[in-house]
């Protein structure tokens, strides 16, 4: 065990880094990877806090994340930990070792890795070694980018050397201007990651790496010095626009290179869908290279570029009877809605991969329904799916918005690190669903929900029964979640959890801020029997709604709703509790606001009787 949380089970790997663990995380029962390291040196240990600072804020589908660090002793000796999610697949290296890939599978994952190093660079980080090793596929088709022990911020401190003047990194991937530490004024940044993936898409593409020498010296002088040779002249009936978006990847000057991740995603999407669409030009394997064997397959994942086509099935024609059949299969399950829908869609998922293939339509529809209906017992089904549903059914598709719009919404109400960080793009999916579905579609108001939810954390507001704690939060909280009531309370069913969750922060924030009318009114909804709750409720929400009822103008309602609560604290809670002195306090101010208002009212009818 460490730290009395994580339980080790079984060795994955050992290297020069240390091991890696598959263990128990026994605080939330989920299965992780425990990265233990042995520093010898102070740099050493810098990796693994570099790794945990900087990835550990990155939240993206296609880079591993990082859940825990920290420090322990393991087998009597001193060591550093990396908790990170357990990912079971290969690493591009171990597929390049099996033979040269597919041309879909490269360009795919190429594409999922510079989505991955967009996101990493809009966050201001530098990976600094984008090898085929950092890469894995996982069973499912994800492709996650891995160790960031040498990433930099981005214009933050850092070098290219180590203490003792070693350059760090992989000699074979390294750009020119990592070779030279940055010298002549050339700037290390992410455009240095970009010329890493120029030479891994090399040799995904052709089997061999941009410069054959394995001699460090010799490797320096060629990245220098040397031009690559286009992918096209070692591998035979490879697409024309692959040439020059490898060289532009692979240019000495940073300047000369594509300017951001994202232009190198959608130019791969645009490559591939042009590859899919002329299925005459295959590619020839030289003869040189091991035969290719079936690669992991994989999905593309969070750059979000235009969908290619996909390979049809046998059952494509609209009027299809089979296709026919499982649509209506589908719908009748969805309007039906049985109690055992997950178990059901999950058998009809079957069938359709079996007849229509995994990567068809229908079937990935179907595989989207089975995991909106499983998110409450499995987080990662709609991970899984969600990539496949952008390639096939495209990002426009109103299933693949909405998906979108609960697999980033949940990561930033529940996710690790700061709301904030998925800011971006819940603004981005909120104005694809309002262009799509409309401005006041479930999907879009929601997802304006998971915005104000993300805001809020990255302001440090909790998350528990409360919500806001301190006046200025529930300020926040009301300038968020205020404008949005409305329209949730038109278009939302009221049993809705997102409406239900908005009124009871609302209603708080209400109370914090001495505002009793609206947080009555909010309450009241919440809680159109307060009699029961006062009798039987949680005691605290029963003291704000009567306080709240007595301070917006009814006294006397909430004396009635005081005086059980009251009784069952005194049983309870005992006299000198916090909470039986405060509602005994506020239960004598309401019985003297009503003494005052009977005075006051007796005053005035004599005051008529006798003419004064």
């Amino acid at each position: 065990m460490i730290e009395d949380r994580y339980e080790l089970e079984e060795l994955l790997g050992r290297g020069g880094f240390g091991e890696v663990w598959r263990a128990r995380d026994a605080r939330v029962g989920r299965r992780v990877a425990v990265k233990i390291g042995y520093p010898e040196t102070v740099e050493a240990a810098r990796r693994f806090e570099r790794e945990a600072s900087l990835a550990g804020n990155l939240a993206h589908p296609n880079i591993a994340t990082i859940h825990d660090f920290g420090r322990t002793e393991h087998g009597g000796r001193d060591a550093v930990f990396l908790v990170m999610e357990l990912l079971r697949g290969r690493s591009l290296a171990e597929v390049l070792d099996a033979g040269v890939p597919p041309l879909a599978d490269a360009l795919d994952w190429a594409s999922r890795i510079a989505d991955a190093l967009g996101a990493a660079h809009d966050a201001g980080i530098v990976h600094r070694d984008i090898k085929p090793a950092n890469v894995m596929v996982t069973e499912s088709g994800v492709t996650k980018v891995l160790d960031f022990g040498i990433a930099k911020a981005q214009g933050g401190p850092g070098t290219e050397l180590t203490a003792t003047g070693m350059i760090i990194g992989s000699f074979p991937y390294m750009a020119p201007e990592r070779w030279t530490g940055g010298a002549n004024g050339v700037p290390v940044d992410g455009r240095c990651d970009l010329y890493a993936l120029g030479c891994v898409l090399m040799e995904l593409l052709t089997g061999s790496r941009p410069f054959p020498a394995r001699e460090m010296h010799e490797l320096l002088a060629q990245h220098l010095t040397m031009e690559p040779p286009a992918p096209g002249s070692l591998r035979e009936g490879l697409p024309a626009a692959l040439d020059p978006l490898v060289l532009d990847l692979l240019a000495k000057d940073p300047r000369q290179r594509p300017a951001t991740a994202r232009e190198v995603s959608l130019r791969l999407a645009e490559i591939a869908r042009g590859a899919v669409a002329d299925p005459a030009h295959t590619p020839v394997v030289p003869a040189h290279t091991p035969a290719p064997v079936p690669a992991v397959p994989a999905a593309p994942a969070v750059a979000w570029p235009p969908p290619p086509a996909y390979s049809p099935t046998v059952h494509t024609a609209a009027g299809d009877p089979v296709r026919a059949m499982f649509g209506r299969r589908l719908n009748l399950l969805l309007e039906d809605a049985p109690t055992d829908l997950p178990e059901r869609l999950g058998m009809l998922v079957a069938d359709l991969t079996e007849e229509l293939g995994a990567h068809d339509a229908l079937t990935v529809r179907a595989a989207y329904h089975r995991a909106m209906a499983v998110r409450g017992q499995s987080a990662t089904e709609l991970e899984r799916i969600l990539p496949r549903m952008m390639r096939v059914l495209g990002l426009e598709h109103p299933d693949t918005i909405a998906a979108r719009a609960a697999y980033v919404g949940e990561a930033a109400a529940h996710g690790p690190g700061d709301g904030r960080r998925h800011e971006d793009e819940l603004r981005e999916i909120i104005e694809q669903a309002a262009r799509v579905l409309g401005a006041d579609d479930p999907v879009t108001l929601t997802a304006r929900y998971h915005l104000a939810g993300a805001r809020r954390r990255g302001d440090g507001g909790p998350d528990g029964e409360w919500g806001s704690r301190t006046p200025e939060q529930a300020r926040s909280e009301r300038e968020w979640l205020g404008p949005l009531l409305p329209d949730l309370e038109r278009r939302l069913p009221a049993e809705s959890p997102v409406l239900l969750d908005v009124r009871r922060r609302l209603a708080h924030a209400a109370w914090l801020l001495g505002d009793y009318p609206t947080a009555a009114r909010l309450y009241l909804w919440l809680y159109p029997e307060p009699e029961g709750l006062a009798e039987r409720g949680h005691a605290e929400v029963a003291y704000r709604v009567a306080r709240s009822i007595g301070e917006a103008g009814d006294p006397a309602r909430a004396l009635t709703l005081l005086k059980p609560l009251l009784h069952r604290l005194h049983l309870t809670a005992g006299n000198t509790h916090w909470l039986t002195r405060e509602v005994t306090d506020v239960r004598a101010d309401f019985r003297r606001m009503l003494w005052e208002d009977r005075r006051s009212d007796l005053g005035g009818g004599l005051s008529r009787l006798f003419g004064r």
